[in-house]
C-alpha cells in the first residue's frame, strides 16, 4: 500500500515537473518573439533650455546618426510633442493610426487587390479624398483659413488632420507617408517650392504625384508650371526628387526647428537643427533657407543690442549667411511669398472643383 502511494506521488511529480519545463520554455519563447524596440539613450547635453525640444532633438539626431532604427512615425509625432511640451501620448497617437491601418487593409483584401504593388497606394488615395466608412465618409481637404499656422501653430501638425480631417500641404502627406510605412506601400515625400507631396510607382514603375492638396494626380509639367519651378531648381534636385528615409528624418527635424522658432524665435538651437538636417540632406532647401533666415535674423537682434561692435561669432555667422545666399541662388530656389502660396491652393481648388465638374457630365 505505501509503494503504491510512493509511485503515485513520484508520478505526480513527474508530470507537475513536466508542466513547469514547458511552462518555462513558453515563458522564453514569448519572451524572445516580443523583443522590445530599441530605444534612444538621452544625454545630459543641453542643446536647448527647454526639455522638451532637447530630448526630442536628440532621439531624431539618433535617427539620422543611424543610432536607433529611422521612424518616420516617431519624428513625425516628436515635433508635436516637443511644441505641446509633453502633453502629447505616443501611445494613443500610435492606436489611432492603427485603427486606420487596419481598415486600410480590409479595404485592399476586399477589393481583391492583393496582389498589386500599389494596393496600398490605392486604399490610401480612397482614404484620403473619397468618402468611405475608413474615414467616417468624411474625406480631407485643404484648410484655406490658416495653413500656414500663424493663428494656431497646431493647424500644421498632423494631429489637427486625423481630428477635423483639415490639413495643409505638409501634415496630408505626412500623414499618407505614416501610414504608407504602417501598411507596407511605397511612398516618397517630394518638395517643391513651399510645398510638399507625395510621389510613388505606379505598376509600371513609372512616378505618380500624389497631390493632397486637391486629391488629384498631376504630371511633372503641372507641378513646374504650376508653381514656377525654376530650371536650376529642378536641376540641382531641391524639388521634386523623392526623398530617401534618411532625408524624410531630416525633413522632421527642420521641421522641429521651425516648430520651435514659432514659440522662441531664432536662437542657435534653429542652427544646430538645421546644421543636423544639412549634414543628411545637404540640398535641402527648406533646412537651408531656414539656417539663413536664422543668421540674418541672429545678426541683427546682434546688432540692435550692441551696434557695430566687433564680434568673432557674429563675424562667423555673417560669413556663413552669404554662403546660405550664394548656396539658395546656386540651387536655383525662388522666394514665394505667402500671397503667392495662397493663391496658387486657390487655383488648386478651383482645378479640383472643374475636374469634379467634367466627371459628373
Amino acid at each position: 500500500m505505501k509503494q503504491r502511494k510512493l509511485q503515485i506521488i513520484l508520478l505526480i511529480f513527474i508530470v507537475l515537473a513536466s508542466c513547469t519545463q514547458h511552462q518555462d520554455k513558453e515563458v522564453v519563447t514569448t519572451t524572445i518573439a516580443e523583443k522590445p524596440k530599441p530605444t534612444f539613450q538621452s544625454d545630459t547635453t543641453i542643446y536647448c533650455q527647454d526639455k522638451y525640444y532637447n530630448l526630442a532633438f536628440q532621439e531624431i539626431n539618433q535617427m539620422l546618426e543611424d543610432k536607433i532604427p529611422m521612424d518616420f512615425k516617431r519624428a513625425s509625432f516628436l515635433i508635436e510633442w516637443a511644441y505641446l511640451k509633453g502633453d502629447l501620448d505616443y501611445d494613443i497617437f500610435c492606436q489611432d493610426i492603427a485603427r486606420i491601418a487596419r481598415d486600410l487593409k480590409t479595404f485592399i483584401k476586399a477589393k481583391g487587390v492583393e496582389q498589386y504593388k500599389t494596393a496600398g497606394n490605392f486604399a490610401l488615395y480612397e482614404f484620403f479624398t473619397k468618402p468611405h466608412s475608413m474615414n467616417q465618409y468624411k474625406p480631407f481637404t485643404y484648410d484655406f483659413e490658416d495653413f500656414y499656422g500663424e493663428k494656431d501653430y497646431q493647424n500644421v501638425f498632423v494631429t489637427k488632420l486625423l481630428r477635423t480631417h483639415t490639413g495643409q500641404c505638409r501634415s496630408m502627406p505626412m500623414l499618407y507617408k505614416i501610414l504608407a510605412e504602417e501598411i507596407g506601400a511605397e511612398s516618397y515625400l517630394a518638395l517643391a517650392p513651399n510645398h510638399l507631396y507625395i510621389k510613388h510607382l505606379d505598376e509600371q514603375n513609372k512616378w505618380v504625384n500624389v497631390e493632397l492638396t486637391n486629391g488629384h494626380f498631376s504630371s511633372d509639367a503641372w507641378m513646374i508650371s504650376s508653381s514656377g519651378m525654376s530650371a536650376e531648381a529642378i536641376q540641382s534636385g531641391i524639388y521634386m526628387k523623392d526623398l530617401t528615409m534618411k532625408e524624410s528624418i531630416a525633413f522632421c527635424m527642420t521641421e522641429l526647428s521651425l516648430a520651435y522658432t514659432k514659440q522662441y524665435g531664432h536662437t542657435e538651437f534653429c542652427l544646430l537643427c538645421c546644421e543636423a538636417s544639412i549634414k543628411h540632406h545637404k540640398n535641402s532647401v527648406s533646412a537651408i533657407l531656414h539656417k539663413h533666415i536664422t543668421l540674418k535674423n541672429l545678426g541683427l537682434a546682434y546688432k540692435k543690442k550692441y551696434g557695430n561692435k566687433p564680434n568673432e561669432k557674429m563675424k562667423k555667422y555673417h560669413e556663413e549667411w552669404l554662403a546660405t545666399h550664394y548656396q539658395l541662388n546656386e540651387l536655383g530656389h525662388r522666394e514665394v511669398t505667402k500671397e503667392q502660396y495662397a493663391q496658387w491652393a486657390k487655383e488648386m481648388e478651383i482645378e479640383k472643383e472643374k475636374r469634379q465638374t467634367q466627371a459628373k457630365n
